[in-house]
């Protein structure tokens, strides 16, 4: 009998009194009208996760999280302006709120949120040196490959890995002079009069 007992209180001990762990959630790239809202991979011990929803000034956001992904980034936001943000999951154990975080978006002449990539160029040595060392003068950064974190891909043809990327991920493909007129007029231009045909290279 004691050992029947005993073979409960281990069950018990391992598996009942073990909840999941509260989200943490942080703020990344951040920009004039967008962030990555990215957070630690959920710790669910023996539980199972029913939806996971996103708060904005403590309203629901309609955007949905795929089951795999541990970030969102959220556009449309407002120049220069404070914001809140959270998630909830629903668990088969029970609810779960984030810690809140608070940010304000950038002004319109500070571009250091701003990380971009690069696509095809006609004359890519040439073209790529000048450019980078012009991402950095404006305080902004680019990498190599585009990923969920990149903002802009700056290219001059269509095609390439890269710009497959952009167009999966929705991240606007600009000719490279937005960067040059960022860097006259001192702010972020809009990226609409820059774009160059959004096909992917495979179609």
């Amino acid at each position: 009998m004691n050992e029947f007992w005993d073979l409960e209180n281990t069950i018990l001990e391992k598996f009942g009194n073990t909840l999941p762990a509260k989200p943490q959630v942080r703020v990344k790239n951040l920009t004039q009208t967008s962030l990555l809202l990215e957070w630690d991979p959920l710790v669910l011990q023996t539980a199972t996760l029913r939806s996971l929803d996103i708060f904005k000034n403590d309203t629901k956001l309609a955007q949905q999280v795929p089951s795999d992904a541990n970030f969102i980034k959220l556009s449309g936001l407002d120049v220069d302006h404070e914001y809140e943000f959270h998630i909830v999951i629903k668990t088969t154990a029970g609810q779960y709120e984030s810690n809140r975080i608070t940010t304000r978006t950038h002004k319109m002449d500070n571009l250091t949120g701003i990380r971009v990539a690069f696509g095809n160029f006609e004359y890519p040595d040439a073209a790529l040196t000048e450019l980078k060392a012009l991402v950095e003068t404006l305080g902004a950064t680019w990498t190599e490959q585009v990923d969920h974190g990149t903002t802009h891909l700056l290219a001059q043809l269509p095609g390439g890995q890269n710009y497959d990327t952009a167009v999966q991920y929705s991240i606007p493909i600009v000719k490279p002079d937005w960067l040059v007129q960022c860097d006259k007029n001192k702010k972020i231009q809009p990226s609409l009069p820059y774009y160059i045909v959004s096909v992917p290279s495979n179609e």
